[in-house]
């Protein structure tokens, strides 16, 4: 298992799209960053809910992280690179269950330097307009510590997800097609049900300012039991499938 995590890992560092998402993602944030804390006044900016609004930014992290964890994925089958792979190391489980690991390390990573570059924008431009920092120390937990740990699990949930479609056109596809259409609708549609998606169930972990949304510990459970479950079927699919 460690030696496949090793090989994995290198896959990933000598891979210019990992880099090239975790620049996107960067720069993501950093947009956000100043979108959400120039336009309002001074008086509002220094408001608590205002400044989480600006140090949400964070969220862009989770989807490139996700996507990155995808990609990883993917690529082996789009590439062919899959078969060497398992000739190296004929447990499928094994070679899963170290993507997956990889997969949320590399989300890890990802996730901490979009909140690095999220604070120091974010505490940059509010000095900069001269107003106070209100965000209490929960909220600060919640926004490092919840975004890196949904980095994470986001990052598996995409690694398992490109084991499950494998065609890597297809799954980003349908990626996408679930942050922006099935869990934003859904949520609005009936938040009672919506707020239990992977996606909502990460923005509770954080803890953004947002009605309807699960307890950070209730978020932090939903999350893990989704990433479980879609270990789990990408482990039955290597198992069961050709490649």
């Amino acid at each position: 298992m460690t030696a496949q995590v090793r090989s994995e890992l290198l896959k990933l560092r000598t891979t210019r799209t990992t880099a090239q998402m975790l620049l996107g993602a960067l720069a993501l944030t950093l947009l956000a960053v100043f979108l959400e804390g120039l336009p309002p006044g001074t008086a509002e900016l220094g408001t608590e809910h205002a400044q989480r609004e600006v140090f949400s930014a964070v969220t862009t992290a989770p989807l490139f992280a996700t996507l990155a964890g995808l990609i990883a994925a993917t690529c082996e089958f789009r590439y062919g690179t899959i078969r060497p792979t398992l000739l190296v190391q004929p447990r499928r489980r094994i070679v899963v269950a170290a993507k997956l690991v990889t997969a949320a390390l590399a989300g890890s990573v990802v996730a901490a330097a979009c909140v690095v570059v999220a604070f120091v924008a974010g505490v940059a431009l509010l000095t900069a307009r001269g107003v106070d920092i209100e965000l209490g120390r929960a909220h600060v937990l919640g926004l490092v510590l919840g975004t890196i740990a949904v980095g994470a699990l986001g990052a598996a949930i995409g690694s398992a997800v490109g084991m499950l479609i494998r065609n890597q056109s297809g799954a980003i596809i349908a990626v996408l097609a679930y942050a922006f259409m099935v869990d934003a609708v859904l949520f609005e549609a009936v938040p009672s049900l919506g707020r239990l998606l992977p996606g909502k169930a990460g923005d509770a972990l954080i803890g953004l300012p947002r009605e309807h949304l699960l307890a950070p510990a209730a978020g932090l459970a939903i999350l893990v039991a989704w990433t479980v479950a879609f270990a789990v079927a990408a482990v039955v699919r290597s198992e069961r499938a050709d490649v």
